[in-house]
């Protein structure tokens, strides 16, 4: 009588867990079928992957459907402005170099310039990003810009009807 179940809680019990179950089964179906729907719509619009991929370690807004978390690419465009972004010698690395025998030009060049992206979305949003004068990044923000208007035309072709 010590550890006597009430009968009662213990089926509630198990029609609640019952219940989770089946929520957590209905959202995992949804969730695949979602991305399912995604992978498919990717493969025809093969930019936004390109897009999303540039903008893996920036600040940059990724798309989810042609959507980015500011406003849609249909009707959009993005411009990237490189204002003589490079890496250079400065005088001061350079004296340190010579005066520790070159132990200091391990530092190596110091970035110079500088190189934005405007982005203007479908929405009339408008923002501007600052992009750091690295090979690498200069890249990305490159194809980036490229990815993004080539999806704005997709976009703007699949809305005309052609």
């Amino acid at each position: 009588m010590l550890f006597k179940r009430d009968p009662e809680k213990a089926a509630q019990r198990e029609a609640r867990r019952a219940e989770k179950r089946q929520q957590r089964e209905e959202w995992a179906a949804q969730r695949k079928a979602e991305k399912a729907a995604l992978a498919e719509w990717r493969s025809t619009h093969p930019a936004e992957k390109t897009l999303n991929t540039a903008c893996m370690m920036q600040a940059w807004p990724s798309s989810k459907f042609g959507e980015t978390a500011l406003g849609p690419i249909l009707g959009g465009h993005a411009e990237f402005v490189d204002a003589g972004a490079h890496k250079a010698w400065t005088a001061t690395r350079l004296v340190g170099g010579v005066v520790t025998g070159g132990a200091s030009l391990v530092a190596g060049r110091k970035n110079k310039g500088a190189a934005v992206i405007n982005v203007t979305f479908g929405n009339g949003a408008a923002q501007t990003y600052n992009v750091t004068p690295e090979n690498a990044t200069l890249r990305a923000a490159n194809q980036y810009v490229t990815a993004f208007n080539a999806l704005a035309a997709q976009l703007a072709r699949e809305a005309d009807g052609q």
